[in-house]
């Protein structure tokens, strides 16, 4: 006898729903089960620990000084090239003075003019006075105010010619540049006989003396850093090295980071390195702003919002109340709730 169609296609069917249910089943048997948590332990341990605030930063100069004219002239010398050590009161570069030795010249010569004016005025007035034998004229003995108008005209333009040489005088200085300081010359311009203007950089000198690393301290952190305390530094330039430092100043006003933030330069001292003095070079400081010796210590991840750690003994599992100290970047200092040698659980289960 022929099945019918109909029957075979819904057989066909009742063996694929079949087949689905079977592997949902066994689906779930499979993943759906939970994998036991393998639980992680630490030991509470003595050693050093010590807390620090991170944060980038780049090498400074004690101090620098970018030296330019105060007048635009021509260059005609400069004394010194990229590299040169230079002492205070070196003189780094001057500019032609031809024209200013003319300047000073007709200054001189228009005080001559001006007090060869005052001279007459007072002459003649002398003149007038005492007549020419020398004795009073009747009626006179006193300066009329026609005269003394005559006479205080005169001697003011010989003021103003005098303060005219000293001004001549005053530009010589300006047409040449004295280091204010000593260090090396980081920056010099290189070609004379030309042109420069009193925004032209000439030289630029470094006191390389002392090395400072000048880190940006987010402001969160600020309050913790406090003048004297040691630092570590690492240069990009020297990537093996770790040089040590300490705080010597903490600026009394804050900036903005390129990235938005605000911070605090913070100054640290470098020791004596072999390091290049090169303003600008970047680089971390840890700047050790709490630290303990030879304390209890555990892994900070160990240690729940509420203060407690799950402590494993003879009897299983269970949350003990802790108190902290010091924290670092991987631990916790413990001052009380623990004992050394005591097994912790990093990965607790729930409900403990």
């Amino acid at each position: 006898m022929q099945v019918p169609k109909i029957l075979k296609l819904n057989r066909k069917r009742v063996v694929i729903f079949i087949v689905l249910i079977l592997a949902v089943i066994l689906g779930f048997i499979f993943f759906g089960r939970k994998k036991p948590v393998v639980l992680q332990f630490a030991q509470v341990k003595k050693q050093d620990i010590r807390s620090s605030v991170s944060a980038s930063g780049m090498l400074a100069s004690k101090n620098s000084a970018n030296l330019r004219f105060k007048v635009p002239g021509k260059l005609t010398y400069v004394n010194v090239k990229t590299g040169d050590r230079v002492f205070a009161g070196e003189v780094i570069a001057g500019l032609d003075t031809q024209d200013l030795a003319i300047t000073l010249q007709q200054a001189q010569n228009t005080l001559r003019d001006k007090q060869a004016t005052v001279d007459k005025v007072v002459d003649d007035i002398h003149l007038f006075q005492y007549g020419n034998g020398g004795f009073p004229n009747v009626g006179t003995g006193n300066e009329t105010m026609t005269q003394r108008q005559l006479r205080t005209t005169a001697e003011v333009a010989r003021d103003s010619a005098f303060d005219s040489i000293k001004l001549a005088k005053r530009a010589f200085q300006d047409d040449v540049i004295i280091s204010p300081i000593n260090g090396t010359v980081t920056q010099a311009i290189e070609i004379p006989n030309q042109v420069v203007g009193v925004t032209d950089l000439i030289a630029q000198v470094v006191d390389d003396s002392e090395i400072y690393f000048d880190a940006e301290v987010d402001e969160a952190d600020i309050g913790s850093v406090s003048l004297g305390q040691e630092a570590e530094v690492s240069l990009n330039t020297y990537p093996d090295q770790a040089f040590k430092g300490k705080v010597t100043q903490i600026m009394p006003h804050t900036q903005t980071a390129s990235n938005g933030a605000t911070i605090v330069i913070v100054r640290i001292l470098m020791d004596k390195a072999n390091i290049k003095s090169i303003p600008g070079l970047n680089g971390q400081a840890s700047i050790t702003v709490a630290k303990a010796f030879s304390v209890l210590t555990i892994p900070a991840e160990s240690v729940r919002s509420d203060n407690t750690v799950v402590v494993s003994g003879p009897s299983g599992l269970k949350s003990v109340p802790i108190k902290t100290g010091i924290r670092s970047d991987t631990d916790a200092e413990v001052q009380s709730g623990l004992s050394e040698g005591q097994k912790i659980v990093l990965n607790p289960p729930s409900g403990i």
